[in-house]
């Protein structure tokens, strides 16, 4: 895969050791300045981010920077906008959309050297009966003034678009948990994939992929009965392409942690455990490939991050490697953090164990779900056991981690009590 990137939202430099030996090779960083009193922080938040984007290229990186569509920048009186997900703004109101793109024009201009920059639809963003009629070509419409403001004051920099929620424009008073609203989400990334809007001004796109492998998507659809529309398939990316658009990556967000359908950790509460879905990732990864996407981006953005680092290492090494398999990316992170063979085999067991029960794949419904990793120890007690004759290495042996192997195993151990706690209940 072409492009390997990582949602990070800001800079993380004490983790560009762990990315790079992933694989990733671009970061994807979001411009939060709506969120800022205009009057009293923006200005060193905007120079932050400025700062940040040149310590990542300065360290192999390439840069994209999300810019958000509809929501009115912060004046106060406080230093940050109270609710966290900003008031938007009629997008036919074209004093109010003058404002929104001064405001985005000095983010880019501040921001110029990244490499690119990605215009997002909702989540935030989007309307509401009460602002008046709109739809999806409103937002399309903004797309071509911030893809503007991109040429103007990054002339340097490309830009994509990436419809994620863009219900939230078509359909605003739909909510998520009705299957409706992922039938006309993916209707409608389908129309902007292939518009005029899109090909004539050569803007890249990423593509969110829901039904590929999104548990809340795919549930909704089986319990109505219905086939969830794979979007895209190979010739819908061929007719993207044919049409001069020059990127097309996939942008799962959901796929390396178990953060979707309300939950924030394994039982729905914040808890640093161990996860892994890597076979998941494996299927999503090599489909991408098959397909035709040029780059995918996951995300690094839960409070998580260390605990998912089998996940973000998987899904580095299957993008960079064709011939990465979960077997071998298993081996590879448990000889880093081991000292002998057996502990490694030790390891390999109790992430095998974790993974088959995962809670990522038990919310997928059952013909989603790919069959178990083969383990010798079914029985956590019997697993826990082997891990207890586990020997740490101090350090990494091979390439950096985002914790010490030490932290790591113990977010592991803690992973095998919560399942057996739940096994005895």
């Amino acid at each position: 895969m072409e492009t390997r990137g990582l949602y990070v939202w800001t800079d993380s430099p004490d983790q560009h050791a762990f990315w790079k030996a992933c694989g990733i090779n671009l970061l994807q960083f979001c411009d939060l300045g709506w969120y800022r009193n205009s009057e009293t922080v923006l200005d060193g938040y905007l120079e932050s981010m400025a700062e940040q984007i040149r310590c990542a290229k300065a360290d192999g990186f390439s840069v994209n920077v999300i810019l958000y569509s509809n929501i009115r920048q912060w004046a106060g009186p406080e230093d940050f906008e109270p609710s966290g997900i900003g008031e938007k703004f009629y997008p036919r109101n074209d004093a109010e959309m003058n404002k929104r793109l001064f405001w985005l024009a000095k983010s880019i201009r501040t921001m110029r050297e990244a490499d690119g920059f990605t215009f997002f639809a909702g989540d935030p963003g989007g309307t509401s009966p009460e602002m008046g009629e709109s739809d999806y070509t409103d937002w399309l419409r903004m797309s071509v003034l911030v893809g503007n403001l991109v040429k103007e004051n990054a002339p340097g920099s490309y830009f994509n678009v990436n419809p994620w929620a863009i219900n939230m424009w078509q359909n605003p008073t739909r909510p998520c948990q009705d299957v409706r609203w992922w039938v006309e989400e993916t209707e409608v990334t389908r129309k902007i994939a292939v518009s005029d809007v899109v090909s004539e001004n050569r803007f890249g796109i990423e593509i969110p992929s829901h039904t590929y492998y999104r548990a809340m998507a795919l549930r909704l659809y089986e319990e109505n009965k219905l086939e969830p529309d794979r979007f895209p398939g190979p010739q819908d990316i061929a007719r993207i392409r044919a049409g001069g658009v020059p990127r097309v990556w996939a942008w799962p967000y959901f796929l390396l942690d178990e953060a979707d359908d309300g939950d924030i950790g394994p039982d729905g509460a914040m808890r640093e455990m161990v996860q892994s879905e890597i076979r998941y990732i494996y299927r999503f990864v090599r489909t991408a490939n098959q397909i035709g996407f040029s780059g995918i981006i996951g995300n690094w953005s839960y409070l998580g991050h260390k605990a998912k680092a089998l996940n973000t290492y998987a899904f580095g090494r299957f993008t960079a490697d064709q011939d990465a398999t979960p077997e071998s990316v298993l081996k590879e992170f448990a000889d880093n953090i081991t000292c002998d063979g057996a502990s490694s085999e030790a390891v390999i067991l109790a992430l095998k164990f974790i993974e088959n029960n995962s809670n990522w794949q038990k919310k997928l419904p059952a013909r989603y779900r790919l069959p178990d990793f083969e383990i010798r120890e079914t029985d956590v007690n019997e697993v826990l056991s082997e891990i207890g004759k586990v020997k740490i290495a101090s350090v990494p042996n091979t390439f950096a981690l985002p914790e010490s192997p030490e932290a790591y195993f113990r977010k592991l151990y803690d992973r095998l009590i919560w399942i057996k706690d739940r096994s005895l209940g």
